[in-house]
């Protein structure tokens, strides 16, 4: 019986390990609040997105370009030119939704490093 309780006490001891307690920032120190980060997430989301508008844009036209008259190609055309402007209205809302909550809570959501949107 007391095997027992020896080999329960080693399954439960504290174990004291040696570790760095140094945690770095992955940031370099520029995010340190959650306003900056919801700033950066949102300045990021949009970036992001009117690349991809643009480049939807540039393949639909071009694509629309080379369809020579063929009815089915150019439909595709028509939907990619489509599907990138609702992504473009889209992002339109996310800035818009972006001013109002800053001019509501009186607060700016920029980080000041991106300086596409401010």
């Amino acid at each position: 019986m007391m095997e027992l309780f020896d080999r329960l006490n080693l399954l439960f001891a504290p174990v004291y390990a040696q570790v760095s307690t140094n945690v770095t920032d992955p940031f370099g120190g520029k995010i340190n609040s959650l306003q900056t980060l919801f700033g950066w997430v949102i300045n990021l989301v949009l970036s992001i997105g009117l690349s991809l508008v643009i480049v939807m844009l540039a393949l639909g036209f071009m694509q629309y370009i080379i369809s020579r008259g063929d009815k089915v190609a150019i439909e595709k055309a028509q939907e990619w030119v489509t599907y990138a402007a609702i992504g473009g209205v889209g992002l339109f809302l996310v800035f818009a939704a972006k001013s109002v909550i800053e001019s509501i809570v009186g607060a700016k959501l920029n980080t000041g490093t991106n300086t596409m949107i401010e």
